[in-house]
Parts: C-alpha cells; structure tokens; sequence
C-alpha cells in the first residue's frame, strides 16, 4: 500500500515561518505593551492588503493617465467611500454641532500652495522610484532591491525636511484649515463628498478602457473547492483592487475608532529618519506626535 507523501513547497515554508513569527511577537506585545500588539496586527493586515491588491496611490494615476487603467482609482474611490461614511459617525459622536469646532481627534492640515508644490514633488518623485511609499515597502519584501534605494532616497529627503521642519512649522501653521461640516453641516458635507466621489467614480468608467481582462479577481471556489485551490485565491492570486480599497478603508476605521490613530506611513518613516540621525549624531528638532502615525 503506497501512502501518498505529503509535499511542502520552501515558499510554503517560509510563509508557515513568518506566520509563527507573526504570532509570537503578537503574543510578547500583548503581554507587556497592549497598545503595540493592537498597532502590529493592523499593520500587519495592512501589509497582507497592499500586497494582494498592489494598491499604491501613484500608480493608480500614472495607470490611468499612461494606459487608461482606472481599476486602482476606483479603488481608492472605494476607500474614500467608506472611510467617509466611518470616520463621519466618529466624528460626529465627538463633534454633533459642528459649527462649535474641530474635533480634537482629528488631524487636518492646513491648506495653501505648499500642497500643491508637495504634491508635485512628491508625485514626480514617486513615478521616478515606480510607485508610491506603500509600494516601496511591499516591494522591498518581494526582494526589489531598487526599492532599497527608494527608501534611502526618502529617508535622505526626510533627514533634510526635519532640519528645516520649524521653519515649515512657522508657516504652515499661519494657513486656514478647511473642515467642511464646520461650514455647511454634517448633510452637507456627506452630500458633497459622495457627490464628488461619484462624479470621479463615473468619469473614470467613461474614459478608461472596457474589456480588459484584469488578474487582479478574488473567486472563492463553490464546488468540490479543496484547499490548495482556496489558498492560492488568497495567497497566491491577486486581489480586486477595489476590494482592497474597501478593506483598507474598513480597517482604517477599526484603527482610529480603537486607539485614536489612522493609518500612516510618512510618519513612521519620519520617526526611522529621526533615529537615523541620532545615531550618525546629526540631530534634528524633535517630531513629537507625528499625524498619522
């Protein structure tokens, strides 16, 4: 009688490794730092998100605008969608009036042509490195080692910004901020911002190219679906794009309804640049609480 041998593939090992680690360091942050455990597995879902998906901010504009590919604009549109509807019942409950403030938990920046220049930069920067700092990131896991040096170059670009960050403070904090439901209400606002991302859902279904077959597709196997078949769905194909905007968005709003803090990664990058410049005894000013972080 010939017993079938079981198979393990090295990648599967590697993963099954991973996963171990994963849970491990869960269960010491836990112990000792709840907060911390609560961070790692929200960036851990994060991770998992982006890299299934390949959602990146930069190239869902350079896809668009280069080859007509509107499939991670509307993802983001999908994300925006949600998060809209969460972080307003979050919002809400601390601010019903809001006509009387700005919710404390809330972070907006303030608004005036330095976005627009940071804007530009930061895009034609992005579209040189080949994607944006989430794309950066997950690649470097792939094993891009150009990515490597996109992250050197972000972190070289930071280490100047945070010598000139009071400066920039000094400014910055002179501009006005815009909070919508302060101006026209709750209603109002909710109404404006699904208008918007309505308008720019349908623009992009008008003007990108139909008919193309994308890999991007989670199908859960119905019949006779064995294993193997579902863990490549998950694991091995990749994801709907606007899937992964709707979960990003999900967890998005689990995270700052739980420990008062969205997603964020300029700020932690700002944070490695902070102990980088310690360690090579060029300190900058210190960041203190750094949004989105």
């Amino acid at each position: 009688m010939n017993i079938p041998k079981l198979q393990i593939s090295r990648k599967a090992l590697i993963g099954i490794f991973a996963i171990a680690v994963a849970v491990t360091v869960w269960i010491l942050l836990l112990t000792d730092t709840p907060r911390l455990a609560i961070f790692w597995l929200f960036g851990l879902a994060f991770g998992v998100v982006v890299q299934r998906s390949r959602f990146c901010f930069v190239s869902a504009i350079s896809n668009f605008v280069l080859f007509r590919d509107g499939r991670l604009i509307k993802g983001i549109l999908g994300g925006l969608f949600i998060s809209t509807i969460g972080f307003a019942v979050i919002m809400f409950r601390e601010i019903p009036q809001p006509a009387f403030g700005v919710p404390s938990t809330a972070y907006i920046a303030p608004f005036g042509w330095h976005l627009v220049l940071a804007g530009i930069m930061f895009g034609f920067g992005m579209v040189l490195a080949s994607g944006c700092i989430m794309g950066t990131l997950y690649r470097i896991g792939e094993g891009a080692v150009i990515s490597l040096i996109a992250l050197l170059g972000l972190v070289i670009g930071m280490s100047v910004l945070q010598h000139n960050l009071p400066w920039w403070n000094a400014y910055i904090s002179q501009r006005s901020v815009v909070w919508l439901p302060q101006h026209i209400g709750w209603i109002g606002a909710l109404v404006l911002t699904f208008g918007i991302v309505a308008i720019l859902y349908w623009l992009v279904m008008r003007y990108e190219i139909h008919g193309a077959k994308g890999k991007c597709k989670l199908t859960f196997p119905l019949s006779s679906a064995s294993f193997s078949a579902l863990f490549k769905t998950v694991f091995i194909k990749g994801w709907a794009l606007v899937l992964g905007g709707i979960l990003l968005g999900g967890f998005n709003i689990w995270l700052f309804a739980s420990v008062q803090r969205p997603y964020g990664l300029t700020g932690e990058i700002m944070r490695w640049t902070q102990i980088t410049l310690d360690a090579i005894r060029l300190p900058a000013a210190p960041l203190g609480t750094v949004p989105g972080s």
